[in-house]
């Protein structure tokens, strides 16, 4: 069981200006709004992400799992980090079909995940040489890669999987770790009693008994991620941060009885949950929700052809928001700040207003406002909350700015709120009756 929270964590956390999906007062489609269903109006989907921790310049990261870290390794190179998983051992090997040479470390599994990890790092750790198979013509395959690359014979393979171990090593020297979770329906090598990560060519026809399916549940996977963090622990990095996420990829096939949009729908929604389950165990495990991204974004904007392929314009917005919240040689450009109502009715009685801010990354943040021009004062200090400002008369304007310390250098977001003078009855409508509030 996880940490219980707090009555004051749990009510800063609900007077969060993210923690509502709507109010009656403002519109669905205010611009710039804090609320589920005005930000779920946005072409691509910004959640709010408070990260755990700050990528320093000097880290080694390595990741883990499908193609989203993949793209984790290319958006951190380019910023200029030491990525240790961005092993070129590989390039001088022939790819097949085009497919990028680096996939072939790719992890679709947890089981796959803790078997690298466990033969890379633990002492004990022996890699099970009779899972390889051969699929006839003089060539073998290793089940525990990913089939990126063209083939060979035994003793190239088993080259090949000296260097993955020889890789996989680095990761004890990265502060950074990424982990993507894919999949939950995982198969079993019966021979060699170990858990694979893809099925085997010409599986069916060629070893019919030798292997056998497993729908793994939340147990297993949240079992495999407790044995990977023992790992991380003993043989890793002594400060060892760990961004868990869910490929939003979804299955190519199921070999299950469902459906294959209800068996995708049952495989990411567990790894989800175990995602976050496991993350609420550990202070040094994050959550980093690039599935809801690619879900809570406009479809006709995030999927190729075949609704299955995320387009590269997602790819990059997930990209720049990684970057953006974790990496510490990067500006906080992502802050909002908002005003319910804003104009202010008017009416006899002094308005009021509820301003709501929220920036990523910045704990000093700081809200100051304006009256008609004058000089700013301190209106909340906090990266993030509501208050409401009361006691407005008609024509006037505040100005109020999020910043991302006190020091007011660096202005985040800005928003005017005005309330209009009382406007009479016209004389062409005498039967409109005012809204007193």
């Amino acid at each position: 069981m996880s940490r219980p929270i707090t009555t004051t964590e749990a009510r800063r956390n609900f007077v969060s200006p993210y923690s509502r999906w709507y109010e009656k007062q403002p519109l669905p489609a205010e611009l710039n709004g804090t609320l589920a269903c005005q930000r779920l109006r946005e072409p691509l989907f910004t959640p709010a992400i408070s990260p755990g921790f700050k990528l320093q310049p000097e880290d080694k990261v390595f990741a883990m799992g499908s193609c989203f870290a993949r793209g984790v390794e290319l958006a951190l190179i380019g910023q200029g980090i030491e990525v240790l998983s961005r092993a070129v051992e590989f390039d001088c090997f022939p790819a097949m079909n085009d497919e990028l040479k680096l996939g072939f470390t790719n992890k679709y599994n947890t089981f796959a995940i803790y078997n690298e990890l466990h033969w890379a790092l633990d002492p004990v750790g022996e890699f099970p040489r009779d899972s390889v198979v051969d699929i006839g013509n003089g060539t073998f395959y290793d089940p525990h890669t990913n089939p990126a690359l063209e083939l060979g014979d035994f003793d190239e393979t088993m080259r090949r999987r000296e260097i993955i171990r020889s890789v996989t090593r680095r990761i004890s020297m990265c502060r950074v770790v990424v982990i993507t979770l894919g999949l939950v329906e995982v198969w079993r090598d019966k021979t060699a009693n170990v858990f694979i990560n893809q099925v085997i060519p010409g599986m069916f026809s060629r070893y019919p008994d030798r292997y056998e399916l497993h729908a793994t549940n939340s147990a297993d996977n949240l079992s495999n991620l407790e044995a990977i963090h023992q790992l991380l622990k003993q043989f890793g990095h002594h400060d060892v941060q760990v961004i868990v996420t869910v490929s939003p990829v979804p299955l190519v096939a199921t070999f299950s009885a469902d459906d294959v949009v209800i068996a995708n729908t049952y495989s990411k929604s567990l790894l989800r949950a175990v995602a976050q389950e496991w993350a609420a165990k550990h202070e040094n495990v994050h959550y980093f929700p690039s599935y809801e991204i690619v879900q809570n974004s406009d479809p006709r904007l995030t999927w190729e052809e075949d609704r299955r392929h995320v387009k590269g314009e997602v790819v990059q917005h997930i990209m720049s928001l990684f970057l953006r919240n974790y990496f510490s040689g990067l500006p906080v450009t992502s802050a909002k700040l908002s005003a319910s109502p804003n104009p202010v009715p008017d009416g006899i009685e002094p308005g009021k207003t509820t301003i709501r801010w929220f920036c990523h990354g910045a704990p000093d943040a700081a809200v100051y406002v304006s009256r008609n021009g004058a000089e700013e004062v301190l209106f909340a200090k906090d990266p993030h909350g509501s208050q409401e400002l009361s006691g407005i008369g008609t024509d006037v304007t505040y100005e109020f700015s999020l910043y991302e310390a006190p020091d007011r250098k660096n202005r985040l977001a800005q928003i005017s709120v005005t309330r209009p003078s009382f406007s009479a009855v016209p004389a062409s409508k005498p039967d409109r009756v005012p809204s007193w509030r």
